[in-house]
């Protein structure tokens, strides 16, 4: 083999020195890709992992709310004695409260997402101080009951308001004897 002429030489040091460029260039593209998938993978597994660890602290933390429904149950009942006694219950209370009952409508029973509910549209007038004293009588946690929509607005003779509200009765329906 021949020796190579100077300018032969640095044209394969050139040449050799490209190739080497070109070799390391895709090695570091190829690993470049491989760590950011391996990154993606990795924020994946992390995020369901803590998905995960959501669904286990939520049943933890249902654990005791289960409890106390299997311990209280929802009053079984028909759509109308539910409603009956709904409206019995906010008559009595708003008695009790000084309140005035201006005006009731009963709403038919319905499945809502927490169960089957009664519901009862009202309207109230009275101090607020009587106001508080039928919202805290209406929402005993055992009773089963819920006040999904609340209005107070002043009324013309401070401290009384108008309270325009939703009160919700939940139950389980009774069973029923068939023939």
């Amino acid at each position: 083999m021949r020796k190579l002429a100077r300018n032969e030489q640095r044209l394969l040091i050139v040449f050799g020195s490209a190739i080497f460029l070109a070799l390391n260039l895709f090695a570091a593209r190829a690993w470049m890709s491989w760590r950011g998938s391996v990154i993606r993978e990795t924020e994946a597994a992390q995020t369901l992992l803590a998905e995960g660890n959501v669904w286990i602290e939520g049943a933890a933390a249902i654990g005791p709310a289960r409890e106390w429904i299997l311990a209280n149950p929802p009053p079984q009942a028909t759509a109308d004695q539910a409603s009956t006694g709904l409206l019995e219950t906010l008559r009595k209370s708003a008695e009790e409260a000084g309140i005035k009952v201006m005006e009731e409508n009963l709403l038919p029973a319905a499945d809502v997402a927490s169960g089957t509910a009664a519901a009862l549209q009202a309207k109230l007038a009275g101090p607020f101080s009587g106001v508080a004293k039928v919202l805290f009588a209406l929402q005993t946690p055992t009773a089963w009951r819920a006040v999904p929509k609340l209005i107070i607005r002043s009324d013309a003779e401070p401290p009384n308001v108008l309270v325009d509200m939703e009160v919700r009765q939940y139950y389980a329906p009774a069973p029923t004897n068939g023939p």
